[in-house]
């Protein structure tokens, strides 16, 4: 009897390998969605689209990208891990995953624990720039305004825990001790600092670029660590007296967790020509798309230590979301 059990125990376990080794070498076989967790018309979207647009042609098999939109992306993000991790639901998502870890009091998930990274999808640069009316033209005009009037220089962010904001209170740890005023969307900030209602503004690069030439206020710095290949005239923040700033508004594929590998790879390989092309790159480019070439194990190593950095500044700043 016990090695009837075996025998059936075995055989079943062989079916069960096959099954899986055939779906994987057959993947994919039908749609694939990408949940996208900002609305439709936003960088996120636009950038999960370029994306989704070259994995249909390589993969054959349509992908369609749902807006799954709340809680900073992290509905989007509940969904995918829900999901069965078949190669069928992924997630698009960036820099607000790592950030809620400790921004939000609740929540019911892990970044590092419960999705797969996949594939580096690009950067969107944030400029730094500051009112007319302020008298600063540079990092460091502002580091003196600000010593000499701490706090009551103003910026404003899409809301409280954004990257906008949370780059202004990296300064704060810098010295530059900054008045958030947050908004509930880009939008609003971009018509009040344009009204000199603000003294300044961390705008993404396609929000505040077509008004750069205007004469409307003084570009100081980039946020990002290294100057941006689509403004390589502007520099960093780190470069102009504040060493290691550094507030990438940063983009990626994730799958749920246990998503296979031969899919994981499947994925990446196709998504690695988009930066990694100059055709790929000049696609990006035209959406204010920083591309940057990055393997999966590079991403989860980066997204292990932005879950570090932007827990210590949210600590630090005190910002908290129910």
């Amino acid at each position: 009897m016990k090695r009837c059990f075996a025998w059936a125990a075995l055989v079943l376990g062989l079916v069960a390998a096959a099954t899986q080794v055939g779906a994987q070498e057959t993947y994919p076989s039908r749609s694939i969605r990408i949940v996208c967790g900002f609305p439709a018309g936003s960088s996120l979207d636009v950038l999960t689209r370029i994306y989704a647009g070259r994995l249909e042609r390589a993969l054959g098999q349509p992908v369609l990208v749902e807006n799954r939109v709340g809680m900073s992306g992290n509905l989007a993000s509940e969904a995918v891990i829900r999901s069965a991790p078949d190669g069928y639901t992924l997630l698009s998502n960036g820099v607000t995953l790592p950030i809620s870890m400790k921004l939000f009091k609740r929540i019911s998930f892990d970044v590092q624990k419960d999705l797969t990274p996949i594939g580096f999808m690009g950067n969107i640069p944030i400029i730094l720039s500051a009112a007319n009316s302020t008298g600063i033209a540079s990092m460091q005009d502002l580091a003196a305004a600000a010593k000499a009037r701490p706090g009551v220089l103003t910026h404003g962010s899409a809301g409280i825990g954004s990257i906008q904001h949370l780059s202004g209170e990296l300064l704060g740890t810098m010295g530059v001790k900054l008045a958030h005023v947050p908004y509930r969307g880009t939008n609003q900030v971009i018509v009040d600092f344009l009204g000199d209602r603000l003294s300044l503004m961390f705008a993404p690069a396609p929000t505040i670029v077509p008004t750069m030439g205007q004469g409307k206020f003084k570009t100081l710095a980039v946020t990002t660590a290294k100057r941006s290949t689509l403004y390589p005239d502007i520099p960093t923040i780190a470069e102009s007296g504040f060493p290691g700033f550094d507030t990438a508004l940063w983009f990626a594929i994730w799958g749920p967790k246990d998503l296979p590998k031969p899919i994981v790879s499947a994925i990446y390989n196709i998504m690695k020509d988009v930066p990694g092309t100059e055709e790929g790159r000049a696609q990006l480019a035209k959406s204010g798309i920083e591309g940057v070439s990055m393997t999966t194990e590079q991403l989860t190593d980066f997204i292990r230590a932005e879950v570090d950095k932007w827990a210590k500044l949210v600590e630090a700043s005190g910002a908290r979301v129910d």
